[in-house]
């Protein structure tokens, strides 16, 4: 697994971090530390030379927060180690470079500038990230402070993945919505790390027509079922009809952590549209998981 972290100075972002060290404690993940400069012609002026060095020195601060939860004798991501040089690639993108990165799986360190939403989505492209991990403040309809939307944009326009983590406390329950004759195992799995990370309970929401399910369907719940009940995760399947869905997915979204199966051949997809999707991040009190 690949996953992209998208971060940036404020409280929100630290949260990420443990979570997604929490997780790659697990999965051993493949993990980018991104945070977005504002645009700028010219990184020679002192002031957008200052604005890029607070930024670089936080994410190392972000670097060192996530390699305390592996000891050095065990860390697949290398050692906290010696400072980093900020250097400058392709395209006004800077990497933070560390001394003796022996690391056994990558934790690359970079800053893009530009608007944050596309940067996020260009990097999520260019290291074919399976997931993209990003914070928003939940008293502010999740919003970033340079760019008011970026949570929204990146659920709307992304190709993978992508986790919104908008609460300290944790969820209540995971709901989770799978269309379930096409939901991939890559995204069975991950919810079965959540449910593991949260150590909480889930509840799998099957859509139904006015007929009910159609046998193929109910073989398929039900294999889903037994592979979360087989790994002692307490798990049952809840059947809504498709009209009742929206209001059951913001119902759920007031305390428990929503995740929704959105690939290529979901029949969510037809449902939620993109817009809908970027209400949903924006409105839902709890973090909020869009499966690709």
């Amino acid at each position: 697994m690949r996953i992209l972290v998208a971060v940036d100075q404020n409280p929100y972002s630290e949260r990420v971090i443990r979570l997604v060290a929490a997780l790659a404690k697990n999965t051993w993940a493949h993990v980018t530390l991104l945070g977005i400069a504002s645009d700028t012609q010219d990184f020679g002026e002192s002031q957008s030379v200052g604005a890029l060095h607070d930024l670089a020195a936080a994410l190392d601060g972000y670097r060192k927060q996530f390699l305390g939860f592996f000891p050095d004798a065990d860390s697949p991501y290398g050692r906290i180690g010696a400072g980093y040089r900020l250097v400058q690639g392709k395209k006004d993108i800077f990497n933070l470079e560390y001394p003796e990165q022996n690391e056994r799986k990558d934790l690359k360190v970079r800053i893009r500038t530009g608007n944050a939403g596309k940067e996020i989505l260009a990097e999520s492209v260019q290291t074919e990230a399976d997931l993209i991990v990003i914070g928003c403040d939940s008293k502010k309809r999740c919003q970033w402070p340079d760019d008011a939307d970026v949570p929204g944009k990146i659920v709307k326009n992304a190709n993978c993945s992508v986790f919104v983590v908008k609460e300290e406390k944790k969820p209540r329950m995971i709901d989770c919505c799978l269309d379930h004759d096409t939901v991939s195992q890559a995204s069975i799995e991950l919810i079965n790390q959540l449910v593991t990370l949260y150590q909480v309970e889930l509840e799998i929401i099957g859509l139904a027509d006015d007929k009910g399910l159609s046998a193929d369907v109910d073989r398929r719940m039900a294999r889903i079922l037994e592979y979360y009940t087989s790994r002692n995760i307490k798990a049952w399947v809840k059947i809504v009809d498709t009209p009742s869905l929206n209001a059951c997915i913001a119902q759920a979204s007031e305390n428990n952590l929503v995740a929704l199966w959105m690939g290529k051949a979901s029949f969510l997809d037809k449902i939620f549209s993109r817009q809908r999707l970027g209400h949903l991040v924006e409105t839902a009190e709890s973090s909020v998981l869009i499966l690709r």
